[in-house]
């Protein structure tokens, strides 16, 4: 039986092509696994099939381990797509209500291809075809040129945002009637249902028939739960799937291909876990260990101080720098978010630098006439060291400037300020700005801003610092 990696790779050469394996791929690793989580593995609450998107109505809450630094402030829906066999199509409602709304389509590589919403292309009923790289066919009539979307890629996934603002019954009402009415299906079907995706219910749930292992159930959450030869087999069934499209015009990914070949990651060649020696494990999870703690620090390099924030814009974002890129993805697969839509800033320590710490409390003041500059709003969600909401007697796991546009927080002399502490305030008024964190462990902040304006994209704006306090308010 011929080798599945070249016998005369040294320990070094296997850790070495490894991190190379691993600074290349994780984006399309990580896009693999989640189509795996949400049209592969029925029974789940994230499954939907494929070619499908799929509502949530209510706000995401501390219930929610199947997903990292999401939000608290928009209803979500989405799903993944396969247009290998045919185009699909994508409707959304008008929303004329004045609430943010959003679709955009990303590709394995995070190239964020399509954005349509209240920020791009406006609130009034829509319509797109979505055509892979490789289609030749006919169109139906009525589809303007704007309307024609070219994917980059066979496979993508499509992510909806809908905002709820006040939170009162009418607005949650709003809110919910939009992302409802955010639809898509196969080109097929809307031809079928006479120029119309079907309701959500009529649309059949098809499982996506992709190639899987056995742990790839066990390890949805690849930051925390895969290991290196996981990996590895992960980016061989992305090698080998036709749907994930390569990008064959780059030098640069062509030649990372060849060299990942010795590794065993080449067309007819099946990833092997148990034809691995001991020596060939281990080195290979050295190399993934080294790429992660690597891509983590270039990935902090690229990120911009803004008054002891990290703002993630992809103004100064390099495709082809795979380590930076890395260490993105690793964090949250999908980043950065093109500025056009929001930029990120996350934040893990005090104005002293040092680490947060639940067992203290801590302040964030705003001035109320410079809060964050946006065409759209801004939301501060806080969550636990692994990036899942803190679970709280209120619910309550953000705060928002639509809250602050309701006059739901209380403001003194002209200043915001939020209390970051495990006890609720005593004060009625400073409960109102409360954002409960846990006395078990740490915790961070990743704030976005939604339709940022220039101070937010280059980083000028004088975001506050978080300050500890001697004692909870």
């Amino acid at each position: 039986m011929k080798p599945m990696i070249d016998p005369t790779l040294t320990p070094d050469d296997l850790a070495r092509l490894t991190t190379e394996a691993f600074d290349w791929g994780i984006s399309l690793v990580g896009f693999y696994e989640l189509r795996h989580l949400y049209a592969g593995m029925e029974g789940q609450p994230a499954y939907r099939g494929i070619n499908r998107v799929q509502p949530t109505l209510d706000l995401f809450d501390a219930k929610v381990r199947y997903a990292t630094t999401v939000n608290a402030s928009t209803l979500y829906s989405g799903g993944m797509f396969d247009v290998s066999d045919g185009p699909a199509v994508l409707e959304t409602p008008a929303v004329n209500d004045g609430r943010y709304w959003s679709v955009q389509a990303l590709d394995p590589h995070v190239d964020w291809f399509f954005m349509a919403g209240s920020q791009f292309t406006g609130n009034s009923a829509q319509k797109y075809v979505i055509v892979g790289p490789r289609w030749r066919g006919s169109l139906p009539d009525g589809f303007t040129g704007t309307e024609i979307v070219r994917a980059p890629s066979d496979t993508f996934s499509l992510t909806v945002r809908v905002a709820v603002t006040t939170r009162t019954a009418e607005d949650m009402a709003g809110a919910r009637a939009a992302v409802c009415g955010v639809r898509a299906s196969p080109l097929a079907l809307w031809l079928e249902n006479g120029g119309r995706v079907p309701d959500l219910e009529d649309q059949p749930i098809v499982k996506g028939g992709y190639a899987s292992f056995a742990r790839m159930d066990a390890i949805t959450d690849i930051g925390k739960s895969m290991t290196g030869v996981d990996y590895l087999q992960l980016l061989s069934l992305v090698l080998v799937d036709p749907t994930m499209t390569l990008r064959r015009d780059s030098m640069k990914e062509c030649g990372t291909i060849e060299r990942l070949a010795d590794l065993g990651l080449r067309d007819g060649v099946d990833f092997e876990p148990e034809r691995l020696t001991d020596v060939q494990r281990g080195a290979i999870e050295r190399g993934f260990s080294q790429a992660r703690i690597a891509s983590r620090d270039a990935f902090d390099k690229t990120q911009i101080d803004m008054n002891g924030w990290r703002l993630q814009s992809s103004l100064f974002y390099d495709d082809l720098d795979y380590r930076s890129k890395a260490g993105a993805n690793d964090v949250a697969w999908g980043t950065p978010v093109p500025y056009q839509s929001h930029t990120i800033g996350y934040l893990f320590e005090d104005s002293d630098g040092r680490p947060f710490d639940g067992a203290d409390s801590y302040t964030i003041t705003l001035d109320v006439n410079n809060l964050p500059p946006v065409t759209e709003f801004w939301e501060i969600p806080v969550y636990d060291v692994q990036g899942y909401f803190i679970d709280n007697p209120e619910n309550r796991y953000s705060v928002t400037s639509y809250l602050s546009d309701a006059g739901l927080y209380h403001t003194d002399e002209g200043q915001l300020t939020f209390y970051l502490q495990a006890e609720r305030p005593k004060d009625a008024n400073l409960a109102r700005n409360w954002l409960p964190v846990s006395t078990d462990g740490g915790f961070q902040l990743a704030a976005r801003f939604y339709g940022p304006l220039s101070p937010l994209i280059d980083g000028s704006y004088p975001m506050p610092p978080a300050v500890r306090t001697s004692q909870p308010a």
